[in-house]
């Protein structure tokens, strides 16, 4: 019994000697992996985008649309991402009367601004394979839904004094927006890369100009605009 006892000692002993060497080598190989704010700033990427965007409803012009992004990416080309995005573009409208102002044909503007959730899926050979030992990759596909609002600003006129002089001023609207959209990239070199996107944001409230559609029995419902775009990746490293 004694000699039992000495053998369980011994063993327990041993095992827990084990134990914190396998404690002390994982703490080593964590302090080795830890992320460190270098490795944020190498993730960052700084996107500018152009494309071309139009409302299927027809209220709207066709438009010119630029945006800028400032991403942060847990692996360059393949995994989630998020980004924060600030977009401008301006329509034209005809024949509405909109609220806070007195121009029926005009041109409205909007600035945009949301965060973007994704996920980027690398084109390669053996996904799975891909996965359990990943490399360097030239092609992946994206998708990514984004919250955020919509600012729309539009004129109007008021006469100053008895003199035929008049002022112009901006009359701001803002709704809740989200944005669901889905492209393709291509690395270039390993620090950058190009870039073609789908969108279409979908308005959570009418806008300004969907208002005065909806007053005039043009439409029934907000919806909101499909934009095609090219863009530019670049990283810090």
């Amino acid at each position: 019994m004694k000699k039992l006892t000495v053998i369980l000692a011994l063993c327990s002993a041993m095992s827990m000697g084990l134990f914190a060497q396998n404690v002390d080598a994982q703490s080593v190989d964590t302090v080795g992996e830890k992320y460190t704010f270098g490795d944020f700033f190498d993730a960052l990427d700084l996107p500018t985008v152009l494309g071309v965007g139009f409302t299927p409803n027809g209220i709207e012009s066709a438009t010119f649309n630029s945006a800028m992004r400032l991403g942060w990416r847990h692996h360059k080309n393949y995994g989630t991402f998020v980004y924060i995005t600030y977009d401008t573009h301006s329509n034209k409208y005809e024949s509405l009367t909109i609220e806070g102002s007195n121009i029926s044909n005009g041109e409205v503007w909007y600035n945009e601004i949301g965060m973007s959730v994704g996920y980027r899926f690398p084109l390669v050979k053996d996904i799975k394979a891909f996965y359990q030992a990943p490399y360097f990759h030239p092609w992946d596909i994206f998708v990514s839904m984004q919250p955020g609002i919509s600012i729309a600003t539009v004129k109007n006129i008021t006469s100053v004094g008895s003199e035929p002089v008049f002022s112009m001023e901006n009359y701001d609207h803002i709704v809740p927006t989200l944005k669901f959209s889905a492209g393709v990239e291509w690395f270039i070199f390993s620090n950058f890369g190009v870039f073609a996107e789908a969108a279409y944001t979908q308005h959570l409230m009418p806008t300004i100009i969907e208002k005065a559609a909806i007053n005039n029995q043009d439409i029934k419902h907000p919806s909101g605009p499909i934009t095609l775009s090219v863009g530019l990746s670049l990283f810090f490293n």
